[in-house]
């Protein structure tokens, strides 16, 4: 099968699956803050954002809280000079990275390992990019439509809130979404509210058992209610979902992870 890579515009109906996922984030679809769409499960109020300039790396390190004493699993984003190309292959430039073995389990609160996912990140002064992979349910569904096939779920760092103001939300979700052929068609970033269409550079496929995404962003982002990787010394927490659709399970969840830059 063909490798494909594609940085997507605006799909027919990318709306409305943007603004599903939004109103499902923010209803708790992992459980993290029914009310207000907390990563740890506590409400948040809902203000008017006045953006600002995000925290210089001094400011931000100094800032950041001590990393959650349970979060046990870290993604290394190691340094490189240019950004890989994003084709949905990990390979070549991305030999260098550090890849980690993440469990992840049927449920929020459950136990059993339904599945591993193979992540990497890699970054240099501009960009950050990521890498997943895993052995999951083949594709599915009718020929023209897509469904979501793994979702990040990033907390913004309680730091980057109080720069701010107090956040509508304070979770950001990269999400790809897959044809029925098994390719990635298109991955966003998003944010409540959305704060513009934040199409991610993307690329992926299922092949033999097997699914790809590799994905990549700007460190800093235009959109004001954006997580923004604005300090490469501040640790960053995320989850990460994936979509299975096995009948009677609730889809695989990891625990907490942190993202760290390797400077």
């Amino acid at each position: 099968m063909a490798r494909l890579g594609r940085t997507p515009g605006n799909p027919q109906g990318a709306p409305r699956r943007r603004l599903l996922c939004g109103v499902l984030l923010c209803l708790g679809i992992l459980s993290i803050g029914i009310a207000g769409c907390s990563f740890d499960g506590s409400a948040t109020g809902q203000a008017t954002l006045t953006p600002q300039t995000p925290s210089s790396p001094t400011e931000a390190s100094s800032a950041a809280e001590p990393p959650d004493e349970n979060v046990e699993d870290v993604l290394l984003s190691m340094r490189s000079g240019e950004t890989p190309a994003v084709d949905g292959n990990l390979e070549t430039q991305w030999e260098h990275s550090v890849p980690l073995d993440l469990p992840l389990t049927w449920g929020w609160e459950g136990e059993e390992v339904a599945l591993r996912v193979e992540m990497r990140s890699l970054h240099n002064e501009e960009m950050v990019c990521f890498g997943a992979r895993w052995r999951g349910q083949p594709p599915s569904g009718e020929n023209d439509a897509t469904f979501n096939k793994l979702t990040v779920h990033w907390q913004i760092p309680s730091w980057q809130v109080e720069d701010r103001g107090q956040l509508d939300c304070t979770v950001v979700c990269h999400t790809a979404f897959a044809d029925a052929q098994g390719r990635i068609s298109y991955m966003h970033s998003e944010t409540i509210p959305q704060g513009g269409d934040a199409v991610l550079q993307s690329a992926g496929l299922w092949e033999s058992g097997l699914w790809t995404v590799e994905w990549c962003r700007p460190l800093q982002s235009e959109n004001p209610y954006d997580l923004q990787f604005s300090s490469l010394d501040a640790e960053y927490p995320f989850r990460v979902k994936i979509f299975e659709s096995v009948e009677g399970r609730p889809d695989p969840v990891s625990g907490p992870v942190l993202l760290r830059f390797d400077i």
